[in-house]
Order: C-alpha cells, then sequence, then structure tokens
C-alpha cells in the first residue's frame, strides 16, 4: 500500500501502456495513409485527431514527454482544421517518429 500523497507505482500500467502504443502506431499508419493517398474522409481526420488526443493525454504519465508534445500538436491543429492542411503532414511525421520510439522502450 502506498503512502498518502505518494505518486503511484505505474510500472505495471507501462507495460500494458507500451502494447497498446503498438496498435496506436499500426492505426497512424493506416490513418497516415489515407491522407497520403487521397482516400482521407472526415471520418479519417477525426480519428486522427481522437487518436492524438488520447495520446497528448496519456504520453507524459509514462514519461514520454515528447510523444506527448507531438501528439499534441496534431490534436490541436485538426481540432481547428478538421480537415487536410498542408501543415498536417510533417506534424503527423513527427508524432509518428516519436510514437516508433516509444514503441521500442524509449
Amino acid at each position: 500500500m502506498r503512502a498518502f500523497g505518494s505518486p503511484p507505482d505505474l510500472t505495471a500500467l507501462k507495460g500494458s501502456y507500451l502494447v497498446s502504443l503498438k496498435t496506436d502506431l499500426g492505426a497512424l499508419e493506416n490513418l497516415q495513409s489515407e491522407v497520403d493517398f487521397g482516400f482521407a474522409e472526415p471520418r479519417t481526420y477525426e480519428d486522427l485527431r481522437r487518436l492524438a488526443h488520447v495520446q497528448a493525454g496519456n504520453a507524459a504519465t509514462f514519461g514520454f514527454e515528447a510523444l506527448g508534445l507531438a501528439a499534441r500538436a496534431v490534436d490541436v491543429l485538426l481540432s481547428e482544421l478538421q480537415g487536410p492542411s498542408d501543415k498536417l503532414a510533417p506534424l503527423i511525421g513527427t508524432w509518428q517518429r516519436e510514437l516508433q520510439k516509444a514503441c521500442q522502450g524509449g
């Protein structure tokens, strides 16, 4: 049992989080393909925004600050535009690289 006010031990949760990141990476790659090949629909951008939003909220908790910042940039852009933008591809590229690093353990 942890003392009142002490931070929780996230060790067990981090393993599950790392597994979920691999699933998220696959989802991101599929959504990115839709954007790259011109098949993106409004749903594509909403799915990207939702995935980015969740990662932005969770990443720092598990020690992946750069991943959280990259995901937050995509979330903010898509919240404002809700569709295609020339700014989107580089932001997704950074997010994807940070996600790949996190999947490899940091």
